[in-house]
């Protein structure tokens, strides 16, 4: 059953310092950063927040409804800035449905696609996460990995074991699967027909 995850990444805080008199606060250590979402957050946030009104995976989470599996879904985390060391809020979509959020899909043919901005030295990063992209019409189910694990090999048996279980998640349902590094060889494999989205006026 699928259901919205929140990951965590530990931060390292650091405890405030008792009151003791006399003391001028010269020698007192500044105060971690705090936490912000930037722009591009803010609109993530802003897809998940209307899907779940729509009666989406959220909506159904909150409701104790089983949410349905094949619906854009999205999760949280607390991802580190590999530039300042920051951790910042950053929601990804996880699982995106083609026939339902088309929007998404164009985000993903102009490399706009599950991206994250540091609130603080405002450095734009992909988020190396698995996804799943699903295409109702096709049938078709495309698990996207990290491209750096196609480089990185792994080892056959390693690769396998993926693919036994990512087959036998989807055994029950008549789809065609595949595997795909990189939202690039998703887009060349898979989405070279999608429709260029329409000029701004």
């Amino acid at each position: 059953m699928a259901r919205k995850t929140k990951e965590t990444a530990p931060a390292a805080a650091t405890p405030a310092a008792p009151a003791v008199p006399g003391d001028t606060g010269a020698e007192t250590a500044p105060e971690p950063a705090e936490r912000g979402m930037s722009a591009v957050d803010e609109l993530l946030a802003g897809m998940a927040e209307a899907q779940a009104s729509e009666g989406g995976p959220a909506g159904a989470a909150l409701t104790g409804e089983t949410p349905d599996i094949f619906a854009t879904q999205w999760t949280e985390l607390d991802l580190r800035c590999r530039d300042c060391q920051i951790i910042h809020y950053v929601p990804i979509c996880i699982f995106l449905n083609a026939e339902e959020s088309p929007a998404l899909v164009q985000r993903i043919t102009r490399g706009h696609f599950n991206m994250k901005r540091c609130p603080v030295c405002r450095k734009i990063e992909y988020v190396e996460h698995p996804y799943t992209y699903h295409d109702p019409t096709r049938k078709l189910i495309v698990q996207v990995r990290p491209e750096w694990e196609w480089h990185a090999g792994g080892g056959e048996e390693w690769y396998a074991t993926r693919l036994e279980n990512l087959f036998d998640k989807w055994a029950e349902h008549d789809v065609h699967i595949e595997v795909v590094f990189g939202p690039q060889q998703l887009i060349d494999r898979f989405l070279q027909e999608v429709p260029a989205p329409p000029a701004r006026r």
